[in-house]
């Protein structure tokens, strides 16, 4: 046989929750000990604490500042924003802040924050050695250095215990201070409010008070530079001869006068063109050719040629008149002509004159156009000199508005300074003041008890699982065979006896351990069951320690076994012999050792148990060399004259780990019943063990799992086991094990 393979497939590993349920119930009043333990120590502790008492002051911050006037040009401080309101919670938390608070409550003097008299004493005792001393100078430096540290360390004290918490999506801010003391720990929480607020407002009017004083003193030095740039302008216009125009500017009245010029020398133009082409006309015209004279316009629409023309057609209408009326020579009718005649050289003498006068005319516009032309020029030359002056006279100008600009600016903002100098505004306030607490903050001494329990319990609890998985013993059948794959040939209870108390050696014919005996009983079905065919007559019982109950085991198998068939139990542990002190045998009691070295004889050494009808071999004296016996012809001549006169010979062997004796009888025996203590030997021991007894090819019958708490068998597997063999209901009166 081989020993059960420990890899196990990972698919069919399955959580058991009822297992862990079996751990911590088989735990469960250690479990509850120590958590009550544990809640008690803390209960006694928490009673001792000395409680806290928390305050807490509502503040608002502002996110606009209420200013009457705006001056945010001035200092401007984005409070909408995230970073604003962080840097006030930091203020409310500031060294500064602190440092006025303990000074204006002189909490350096207060009880709570002062030392204890011991140290207080040392303090004072060195202080005033350091006095005697010469060393002055120094003292003083170390005195000035040892305040500075005390307070330093009341200020860290003090920052410590307070605390500044935003309230979400709002403008709100907690400041909760804890203190021994209640009423110290309203007055704190209030007074720092009081001080970040009083701080905050101060700290705005010095800033509103500095930006007044610079602007005053910018205020004089614009108005210096407005005065001084408004100097310079008119200087310069003086000295140009510049005339300002609000609308037009400097360059206006040359520009109108550039524009009237230009506009006279194109009237000139103009009128010279026209005479000349009259001229050019009359020109090519004989002077007596009064009717192409008349064709041009200039000398037809001639005031005097049309009176002349009106007076011609009159004369004409009167001579046309008279010549129907008289004859040729009719003096009116002469008179008639010749008045016609007149006017016709009266046409003719004024068309010529104004032919004359065209000439004139074309001269005179010539001249005309000519003076025009030169007085353009030098009005340009004028207009460019006037335009270059202007420039300059507008680069002064700006600077004059800029200095205005500039200087009504700031003349502004100082007044609108002035009236907020005076004007206090308070960024932040109290919306709910601190009131003395009723009730300690902290400890919560309910919620720490009931704390330590669960953590006490849960830590138990954790304890209990890895014990439990550091426990590499046997503790069911189904471990026995899983991890040994090794029949299991039955379960012995554990019987419960008083300290230093044995089992006793009938114990298997009490009726008080039924349980005990009725296991003893099935164990020897099963085994007289399993060799119907076979003729297992020796049969070793051994284990892998010493304290298994190996021996008990053997004892009680003989017993049950003598009932049936003629038994002999032989004690073949020479080496630490117990059947002495079981049997209640004198010391010198002879037996296996006597037997095998040939002192005694069998008859003369054997022990009858009349209640069982039992024979018993004691392992007799203890001979320096017990496997060497074991090992010996003797002892094999000797097994096969006991198997002759006996039906089935029990050998209560040594433990297999110890020595190798188990080895030597292993090989002498049809059968061997190996032994393991529940919950006490390691699994590995037990495998060794085992190991060896398979090297040699012993028979291994099947393992016996001893000393099981059956009260725990409907939690490890073993109510069923017992149930099923129809004795589990008597296991119910067993003790528990000491």
């Amino acid at each position: 046989m081989q020993l059960a393979n420990q890899s196990t497939n990972p698919q069919e590993e399955i959580i058991d929750l009822k297992a862990y349920w079996t751990v911590v119930m088989k735990s469960k009043w250690k479990i509850i000990g120590f958590a009550f333990f544990t809640t008690l120590l803390v209960a006694i502790f928490v009673a001792g604490l000395t409680p806290i008492y928390r305050s807490t002051a509502s503040l608002l911050l502002k996110a606009n500042t209420e200013n009457t006037v705006s001056i945010d040009s001035v200092y401007s401080l984005d409070t909408s924003r995230k970073e604003y309101f962080l840097t006030q919670f930091e203020i409310l938390k500031s060294r500064a802040v602190s440092e006025q608070v303990i000074d204006k409550l002189d909490l350096a003097n207060h009880a709570e924050f002062l030392p204890d008299g011991k140290v207080g004493l040392v303090t004072q005792l060195k202080t005033t050695i350091k006095s005697f001393l010469p060393l002055e100078d120094e003292t003083q430096e170390e005195g000035e250095l040892d305040v500075r540290r005390a307070k330093v360390k009341l200020i860290a004290e003090f920052q410590k215990r307070l605390s500044v918490s935003p309230i979400r999506k709002t403008q709100l801010v907690n400041i909760s201070f804890e203190a021994k003391d209640p009423k110290l720990a309203a007055l704190v929480a209030n007074t720092v409010a009081e001080i970040y607020i009083t701080q905050e407002m101060s700290g705005q009017l010095n800033s509103t008070k500095k930006a007044a004083d610079w602007l005053k003193s910018r205020l004089d030095e614009l108005r210096y530079n407005l005065e001084l740039s408004i100097t310079d302008l008119q200087e310069y216009r003086i000295q140009e001869n510049l005339i300002d125009i609000k609308s037009k500017g400097v360059r206006s009245i040359a520009s109108d006068e550039l524009e009237n010029l230009t506009e006279s020398y194109l009237k000139a133009k103009k009128a010279r063109f026209e005479a000349e082409t009259i001229y050019l006309f009359v020109s090519n015209v004989d002077g007596n050719d009064i009717d192409s004279l008349m064709s041009l316009p200039e000398i037809s629409n001639h005031p005097l040629i049309k009176d002349i023309k009106r007076a011609e057609i009159d004369a004409q209408k009167n001579l046309t008149q008279l010549s129907f009326r008289y004859g040729k020579k009719h003096p009116k009718l002469i008179a008639a002509k010749a008045q016609l005649t007149a006017v016709h050289k009266q046409l003719s003498l004024q068309a010529n004159k104004l032919v004359k006068g065209i000439a004139k005319e074309l001269k005179g516009a010539k001249d005309n156009e000519r003076r025009f032309e030169q007085e353009l020029r030098k009005e340009k030359q004028k207009f460019q000199s006037v335009t270059n002056k202007e420039q300059g006279y507008l680069k002064l100008q700006r600077e004059v508005d800029a200095n205005r600009n500039l200087y009504e600016t700031f003349l502004t903002r100082y007044k609108e300074m002035a009236i907020t100098t005076d004007l206090e505004v308070q960024q932040a306030r109290i919306i709910d003041a601190a009131e003395v607490p009723l009730l300690p903050a902290k400890p919560n001494k309910k919620l720490i008890v009931l704390l330590a329990f669960v953590a006490s319990f849960g830590f138990a609890v954790v304890l209990t699982f890895v014990l439990d998985a550091l426990n590499d013993s046997f503790r069911t059948a189904q471990e026995v065979e899983a991890k040994l794959g090794m029949r299991l040939l039955g379960l012995l209870p554990l019987i419960k006896l008083k300290r230093k108390q044995s089992l006793p050696m009938h114990a298997y014919f009490d009726d008080k351990n039924k349980g005990f005996s009725e296991a003893i009983r099935t164990l020897r079905t099963g085994f007289v069951l399993s060799h119907l065919d076979n003729d297992h007559k020796v049969v070793v019982v051994t284990s892998s320690i010493p304290g298994e109950g190996k021996t008990t085991t053997s004892l009680n198998i003989a017993f049950a076994m003598a009932q049936m068939e003629k038994t002999l139990l032989i004690e073949a542990d020479m080496r630490r012999p117990s059947f002495t002190r079981i049997l209640n045998l004198p010391p010198y009691q002879a037996g296996l050792s006597n037997l095998i070295s040939g002192t005694e004889k069998l008859d003369d050494i054997i022990i009858r148990d009349e209640k069982s009808g039992l024979d018993i071999l004691a392992a007799g004296f203890i001979p320096p060399n017990p496997l060497e016996l074991l090992s010996s012809n003797k002892f094999e001549a000797l097994m096969l004259v006991l198997k002759d006169k006996y039906d089935r010979i029990i050998i209560d062997s040594p433990p297999t780990q110890a020595v190798s004796d188990a080895m030597v009888l292993a090989k002498q025996s049809d059968s061997v019943i190996y032994v393991v203590r529940s919950e006490s030997t390691k699994q590995a021991v037990v495998k060794k063990g085992l190991s060896r007894l398979l090297e040699i090819e012993a028979k291994i019958d099947g393992i016996v799992l001893n000393q099981v708490n059956i009260k725990k068998g409907g939690k490890e597997g073993y109510q069923g086991y017992y149930d099923y063999y129809g004795y589990g209901q008597e296991n119910k009166t067993e003790s528990k094990p000491s």
